[in-house]
């Protein structure tokens, strides 16, 4: 058995957190001893580790919630479980996506205050521009 601030360590995830889960009915399967100390065993770790692995994909807490009761209704709910992943996958490859256009505006901006340093001239990476603004007219960027 393990306590808050054992599993707390373990996940990276602050006590305070763990409690506020345990109050909105995450953890409603903690067990506390007779002092009242709430108590982890490997089971709970792994079903914390799913409520930590779907908050980092955007899944909001209610959500999660839902899917841990469908956990607990086994076999019959496997359909419901995958069409949820499915839905979450596609949400975070949009994520995925919109932050690679970040990277790419990220990047481009590097490159253009790495000519500017060398020359030192703001008046560099005119092709590059050039092309940028031909595909915003073209609607080819979004």
């Amino acid at each position: 058995m393990y306590t808050i601030k054992e599993v707390s360590k373990m996940m990276g995830i602050s006590a305070y957190t763990l409690r506020y889960y345990e109050k909105i009915g995450l953890l409603e399967f903690v067990h506390r001893n007779e002092k009242g100390i709430r108590q982890f065993d490997i089971s709970d770790i792994l079903t914390l580790n799913t409520i930590h692995r779907l908050k980092e994909t955007g899944m909001p807490l209610q959500g999660i919630k839902h899917y841990l009761k469908l956990i607990d209704e086994g076999i019959d709910s496997v359909s419901e479980r995958k069409k949820i992943m499915q839905a979450q996958q596609k949400k975070v490859e949009a994520q995925i996506e919109k932050l690679q256009k970040a990277l790419l505006t990220i990047n481009g901006k590097l490159k253009y205050y790495e000519e500017a340093e060398k020359t030192h001239s703001l008046g560099v990476c005119h092709d590059e521009r050039s092309e940028f603004v031909q595909q915003l007219i073209n609607g080819k960027l979004k």
